[in-house]
């Protein structure tokens, strides 16, 4: 629309779970004296019978490290993956110049993701195929937010 272009990609998953092994560390740090997440302050106390976590304890453990439930999460997204957006000058602009045409654009790479998932990345879950669906131990690290600014040219 009037020199305008803009191209957007979306990607996602639907109906995907994954075991967030990062809750191991931040809701149940047995191994260090270190804070804990938010998620625990609905931890099981005589006045919070109803609560969704068990007992917090620093000298029993309850299991609560051991594989269940609690840590399966569902981890179905939709992200923008891609949006570009940009701007062709009119031919007497770009030939002003030497050039038969110019375009000049901004690019933007995993600009947002929609997901109920609380781990770093719902798309990046493991590091090798032992362990597909499991976000942890060992670091993944979530896809990074990429900009770009750009020229094209014709000579």
């Amino acid at each position: 629309y009037k020199g305008f272009d803009v191209s957007a990609f979306f990607s996602g998953s639907q109906g995907n779970d994954a075991y967030n092994y990062q809750k191991i560390f931040t809701d149940f740090p047995t191994f260090f004296n270190g804070n804990r997440s938010a998620r625990t302050l609905d931890s099981w106390t005589p006045s919070n019978t109803n609560a969704t976590l068990p007992a917090l304890s620093q000298t029993i453990t309850n299991a609560e490290t051991q594989p269940n439930s609690y840590f399966v999460e569902d981890a179905s997204f939709l992200r923008l993956k891609n949006l570009q957006v940009g701007y062709t000058f009119n031919d007497d602009i770009a030939s002003t110049i030497g050039l038969d045409m110019l375009r000049l654009y901004i690019q933007g790479t995993n600009l947002f993701t929609i997901t109920d998932y609380q781990g770093l990345d719902p798309e990046v879950i493991s590091s090798d195929n032992l362990s597909l669906g499991v976000d942890g131990p060992n670091p993944v690290f979530p896809l990074a937010q990429i900009l770009t600014v750009g020229i094209n040219t014709k000579f």
